[in-house]
């Protein structure tokens, strides 16, 4: 608890003004913004008028600061400070099973929202920072409506964990102005496009060639999930992939059956990995890093759009999303692709449909105007 600041004036014209107020039931005075990191300085002027002016404005700037939630210096913190509480709620983050991806999204969220608030502001708990400062953050970035929401689906992930963990008690980001980027379709391969390509990596690129065929035909996500295979996941003569909980996004033991033209690509290679560990590509323990077949792709890339090959925006997912396509096309029932996809909810199927542009609604043509 704290007190609004007051001016004093000094009888003797030459003696020092200051602000005093009550934190805590203690007496500060301030004769100068130095502790806010504010060059307001009224004792170092002679007139009077400039010396009221300026108490004034080191008045307001302090009571500014304690409603915010600063602290004077050498007040015990009650719990974590907001700096100590997005520090811990990142070191979780990046020690759990997240892609590397969205760790390192988080990292790059936390050093921005770090850098942005002030020292007060960091030094305070959470509870004391203003709605309103969270939103001055976000709209750095609102001329870009998939940043502004990216950041702020981040900035959640923050605030709810710090108040899942009890350093704080309000949701800061049910304050600012949701984002509603404009829908970006994913564009799959044609027949003659994924002919072409996988015809092409097969005998310069064999190891991005398995790698999108694997993408294409078990529906994994490949940055993990097949970047990660070991011999002990293939069973039943390569006719099927089995992954545990840990390693796969869904969170659940995944059994993926595997056709016929992906079983003869990858028996060579189980039959040359002596250990249940040995991974798929390197036929070592060690697997490739995660940066290796987004480099790999980007090379054969060049190639195939010479050739007429490649569209832009279409990337090793497109294996993923053109199949997807051909699973609906062939049963048209979105909970046989939410079981192959592994999606979380039928709902998420039917986004992922709509963003392929696959989810039409034929029975609106009936109503179209005639002439």
């Amino acid at each position: 608890m704290y007190t609004i600041p007051c001016i004093c004036f000094p009888e003797d014209p030459a003696g020092r003004i200051y602000i005093y107020y009550h934190y805590n039931g203690i007496r500060h005075r301030e004769y100068n913004g130095k502790g806010l990191g504010l060059a307001i300085h009224p004792n170092r002027y002679r007139d009077h008028e400039s010396r009221e002016r300026l108490a004034v404005a080191l008045q307001t700037a302090f009571h500014q600061a304690l409603l915010a939630g600063w602290q004077p210096k050498g007040t015990p913190p009650k719990g974590h400070s907001l700096r100590s509480a997005l520090q811990l709620v990142l070191e979780e983050k990046q020690t759990s099973e997240l892609s590397d991806v969205y760790k390192k999204n988080l990292k790059a969220l936390h050093q921005h929202f770090t850098d942005f608030l002030l020292p007060h502001e960091l030094a305070s708990p959470y509870d004391y920072l203003l709605p309103g400062r969270v939103e001055a953050f976000l709209s750095k970035y609102h001329t870009k409506e998939r940043s502004y929401t990216n950041y702020r689906r981040c900035l959640s992930v923050f605030f709810k964990a710090i108040v899942r963990k009890g350093y704080g008690t309000k949701d800061l980001i049910a304050h600012t102005r949701p984002g509603r980027p404009k829908a970006v379709r994913n564009i799959p391969f044609t027949d003659e496009q994924l002919k072409g390509i996988l015809k092409y990596l097969e005998p310069h690129y064999p190891q991005l060639y398995l790698y999108c065929l694997l993408t294409y035909g078990s529906l994994l996500r490949p940055h993990k999930e097949i970047r990660l295979l070991q011999k002990q996941h293939i069973v039943k003569d390569c006719t099927e992939i089995v992954l545990s909980g840990k390693e796969n996004k869904s969170g659940k033991v995944r059994i993926v059956y595997l056709p016929e033209y992906v079983q003869q690509k990858i028996r060579p290679r189980f039959q040359a990995i002596s250990k249940p560990g040995g991974n798929l590509f390197t036929v070592a323990t060690k697997p490739y890093n995660t940066s290796y077949f987004n480099l790999q792709w980007r090379r054969a890339s060049i190639q195939l759009k010479k050739d007429g090959l490649l569209q832009p925006g279409q990337t090793i997912y497109s294996f993923r999303h053109t199949a997807a396509i051909r699973i609906y096309q062939k049963c048209k029932d979105p909970y046989v692709l939410q079981q192959l996809l592994q999606h979380s909810s039928l709902k998420v199927t039917l986004d992922y449909l709509r963003g392929l542009g696959e989810l039409r609604q034929e029975h609106l043509r009936a109503f179209l105007p005639e002439l």
